[in-house]
């Protein structure tokens, strides 16, 4: 896309292989398995540019160890039957960086009663400039025919130094509907950002430990480093 000059543009750059495993960059690595949802152009369920959160911890590079991970109730986990993480993808007006990350304190949704209930998880905003939503969109196949088999996800890089999530919170009573303890939901953490990893993946076979690595965790298909850079 052509920018007039001085003007900032956004620059696609493949991350080869090897250099998953290298840099000391900070960074908060998030795993987005995108959601479906019907399509005007398609017959077949299309990926969307919502999902939920698989994973999510800090690391300096793919290969690092997760460490600082947020909490997790496992009784309210998508194994569970409930959606305990979301991430959202917006476009908008991004300023002079690439993107806005917003995280906030979002109610666990139950997904077989499909409402929310009196416990908290959290929720994932990913805001991109027009030529970065772009960008991501074709990275991401957004809007694209997904087979029911097609079980990749997206693992973000976004560059941040380790911050503490809060302790979930509500109810004693798993799944209680009726929203008595957790009255007010609270912002966690505002990133704004000029560069991040979007890499396509497949989750590995197996049980990883809490702390494994995302290369541990998933098969790496793809990975391109999102920048901002000035026309000439």
């Amino acid at each position: 896309m052509a920018a007039a000059s001085g003007v900032a543009r956004v620059i696609a750059t493949p991350i080869e292989a090897g250099d998953l495993a290298r840099g000391e960059q900070p960074s908060l690595f998030v795993a987005v398995f995108p959601w479906l949802q019907h399509s005007y152009e398609f017959k077949e369920l299309v990926r969307g540019p919502h999902g939920s959160i698989d994973e999510a911890g800090f690391a300096s590079h793919l290969a690092d160890p997760l460490s600082s991970l947020p909490p997790r109730n496992m009784d309210f986990s998508p194994r569970k039957f409930y959606r305990d993480r979301s991430f959202q993808l917006k476009s908008g007006d991004c300023g002079r960086h690439l993107a806005r990350v917003e995280i906030n304190e979002q109610l666990v949704e139950d997904i077989q009663m499909r409402g929310a209930i009196d416990y908290t998880g959290f929720e994932v905003i990913l805001t991109l400039g027009t030529e970065a939503f772009a960008i991501y969109t074709e990275l991401a196949e957004i809007e694209k025919p997904r087979a029911m088999s097609d079980y990749r996800n997206l693992v973000l890089g976004i560059p941040t130094p380790p911050f503490g999530f809060p302790a979930q919170r509500g109810s004693p009573k798993p799944g209680d509907a009726k929203i008595e303890y957790v009255k007010e939901l609270r912002p966690i953490k505002r990133l704004e950002v000029s560069e991040m990893t979007v890499a396509v993946v497949n989750r590995r076979s197996g049980m990883p430990s809490e702390t494994a690595s995302m290369l541990d965790r998933f098969d790496i298909l793809s990975a391109t480093k999102l920048t901002l850079g000035t026309s000439a």
